[in-house]
């Protein structure tokens, strides 16, 4: 009997840096669960035009209202719990923390 725990109910195509990846036999690989909520907000971060705001800011003052942007962006993502996101801008870029309803805790950068 197959319940409803055991359907992937978030699956995906893997992309990776605008490109989707292929696995040994050359077929789209996937994502599933928490990865693809991940890959989402990535894309939907890149997709916003925020990111291009930051470069070159050293200020705190002009970087935070832009990471404060970026929050309220994600937490449109009904997947995740409100409240949990966390973005920081660190020196690898940034660091993107948040808590999904289903699988978690997520960590991209």
């Amino acid at each position: 009997m197959i319940t409803f725990d055991d359907i992937d109910l978030h699956i995906d195509f893997a992309v990776v840096e605008g490109d989707f990846v292929l696995n040994d036999s050359l077929s789209p690989s996937t994502v599933k669960a928490a990865d693809t909520i991940a890959q989402d907000i990535k894309h939907r971060i890149l997709e916003s035009g925020l990111l291009v705001q930051l470069i070159g800011l050293r200020n705190q003052n002009g970087i935070k209202p832009i990471l404060t942007e970026l929050e309220l962006l994600v937490e449109q993502d009904n997947r995740l719990k409100p409240g949990s996101i966390n973005i920081i801008k660190n020196d690898n870029g940034l660091s993107i923390a948040a808590k999904t309803r289903q699988y978690g805790g997520i960590y991209e950068v």
